[in-house]
């Protein structure tokens, strides 16, 4: 399981429970920092020990490895197929993508290797992932 966006360890605690691996990473090294003290700071048992946490930027090379899920906990103004190409097989990536005031969250579903599945689940407003391509501006 990969988490892009670390927040405060919330989320990586919780995946770390259901995952056989949660991976968090987050460009900012504060963030990433207080995440993992977070989750070091409450017992989670095994659990604990599937969490790890990274700090470098998501739309960096290397590529981001291959992953069973990936949740994007920030937003995508743009879709990037760099989250999908991430997926094993039968992989599922939660994202936000568009730009206020409407959000697409969506989930995608790795099929097979030129083929993936996109739901659209709720609308939503979240901000950017630093980095992330930005939408095209009005041109009048």
């Amino acid at each position: 399981m990969l988490e892009v966006g670390s927040g405060t360890g919330y989320l990586a605690a919780c995946l770390g429970l259901l995952a056989a691996a949660a991976r968090s990473i987050d460009i900012h090294p504060q963030f990433t920092a207080a995440a993992q003290a977070n989750v070091s700071a409450v017992n989670l048992g095994a659990a604990n020990a599937r969490v790890s946490f990274a700090t470098r930027d998501a739309f960096a090379t290397p590529p981001l490895g291959e992953y069973d899920a990936i949740a994007v906990t920030g937003s995508l103004p743009v879709y990037d197929t760099r989250f999908e190409r991430a997926l094993r097989m039968g992989g599922r990536l939660f994202a936000m993508v568009g730009t206020a005031p409407v959000m697409d969250a969506v989930l995608v579903r790795r099929v097979d290797e030129t083929e993936w599945i996109r739901e659209s689940l709720f609308e939503t407003v979240v901000e950017a992932l630093i980095n992330a391509t930005s939408a095209p501006g009005f041109v009048f």
